[in-house]
C-alpha cells in the first residue's frame, strides 16, 4: 500500500547516504540556533515537548440567526485592513505613533541571541516549581559534528545529577531556560523572571498558628507511605473532557437527551475521623472506622466477704 509523506518505519524516514541522519520524527523544529557551554558550541534544533492534544472547539454564533461572527481588522478611515498592509507602532503621545519595522528589531539583537548560552549548572531542587511556565522544548544537535559534544553534556549532566541555567531568545523575548537531560536528550524548560512569580511568604500571612498533633502526623504518614508508588500509572490521569463533550454533542445532534450522572460533593469530616477512616480504605478494609467515643471502663465491684 502506497503511503504519503513517508513511512512510519524509522528505518524509512533516514536520509540516503553513509553519514546521514535519521529524520527527527518531531515534526517541524520550531526553533534551531546554537548551544553554547563556556567555549562549546553545539549547532541544535528545538521541538515542542509537548503536543496539541486533539480538542473540541466552538464558534460564536449570533443569538438571533445562528451565523457565525467573524472578526476584521478595521482602519478607522480605510475600514478593512489584510494583515500585509499592518506595521507595528508605538505609542509615545495621543493619536502619535513610531513605526518601528521588523528589520529595525533584528538589528538590535546580537549574535549571541542566536543561541542558549548556558552560565552556570545547579540542582533541580534550587528551583522553585512555581518559576517553570509550562512550555518545554526537546533540543536535538543539527548535523554529524554536533552528536558528540551535544552527547557528552547529555551525559555528564545525568552523572552528576544537575541541571543548566542559561538565556535564550524566543519570541522576540530573552528568557530564563534551565536544560536537563530526559534520557538521552537534552530537554529546555523555560522559566518565569523572578519578578514574576508571587512570593509565598505574603500569602502565609492569613494561616494561623497550630501545630499538627502525633496522632493526626502519625496517621497522614501512613497515608503518605501507602500511596507512594515506584512508578506513575499516568492513564489513570486521563482527561475525558473530551469524550464527554463528543457524548453531548452527539446526542444533541440525535435529538437525545443526554444527562451525566450526578455526584454529591464528599462530606467534610473532622480531621482525625477523616485520617482514621483513610487509613482504613487504603488497608483494604471492606468498612471505615466507626468513630466512636470511648467508652470509660468500670472498675470490678469488690466481692463482700
Amino acid at each position: 500500500m502506497a503511503r504519503k509523506n513517508g513511512s512510519s518505519h524509522p528505518e524509512a524516514n533516514a536520509a540516503v547516504g553513509p553519514h546521514a541522519l535519521p529524520a527527527a520524527p518531531l515534526g517541524r523544529a520550531s526553533w534551531s540556533g546554537f548551544l553554547q557551554w563556556n567555549l562549546v558550541v553545539v549547532p541544535i534544533k528545538a521541538y515542542p515537548a509537548v503536543g496539541s492534544s486533539e480538542t473540541l472547539t466552538f464558534h460564536q454564533l449570533h443569538a438571533d440567526c445562528g451565523q457565525r461572527i467573524h472578526y476584521h481588522k478595521v482602519c478607522p478611515v480605510h475600514g478593512k485592513v489584510e494583515a500585509e498592509a499592518i506595521l507595528r507602532g508605538y505609542q509615545y503621545a495621543p493619536d502619535q505613533y513610531v513605526v518601528i519595522e521588523t528589520a529595525e528589531l533584528d538589528r538590535l539583537r546580537p549574535a549571541k541571541d542566536q543561541g542558549l548560552v548556558l552560565a552556570e549548572c545547579i540542582d533541580l531542587e534550587q528551583i522553585d516549581p512555581a518559576r517553570f511556565s509550562g512550555r518545554s522544548l526537546h533540543l536535538l544537535p543539527e548535523g554529524l559534528p554536533a552528536q558528540r559534544p551535544y552527547r557528552i553534556l547529555c551525559q555528564t549532566l545525568q552523572a552528576c545529577g544537575k541541571a543548566a541555567l542559561g538565556r535564550v531568545v524566543l519570541s522576540g523575548h530573552r528568557q530564563v531556560a534551565l536544560v536537563r537531560p530526559s534520557g538521552k536528550l537534552l530537554t529546555m524548560h523555560l522559566l518565569h523572571e523572578p519578578s514574576q512569580v508571587r512570593s509565598a511568604t505574603a500569602l502565609e500571612t492569613v494561616l494561623r498558628d497550630g501545630e499538627a498533633q502525633p496522632e493526626e502526623q502519625q496517621l497522614a504518614a501512613r497515608l503518605i507511605d501507602t500511596a507512594t508508588v515506584a512508578a506513575i500509572d499516568w492513564a489513570k490521569y486521563r482527561d475525558d473532557t473530551a469524550e464527554q463533550l463528543t457524548a453531548l454533542i452527539e446526542a444533541k445532534i440525535a435529538g437525545r437527551q443526554w444527562v451525566l450522572p450526578a455526584e454529591e460533593p464528599p462530606p467534610v469530616l473532622p480531621l482525625l475521623d477523616a485520617l482514621k477512616q483513610s487509613v482504613a480504605a487504603t488497608q483494604g478494609k471492606t468498612h471505615t472506622l466507626a468513630i466512636k467515643p470511648q467508652k470509660r471502663s468500670v472498675p470490678a465491684r469488690r466481692r463482700s466477704a
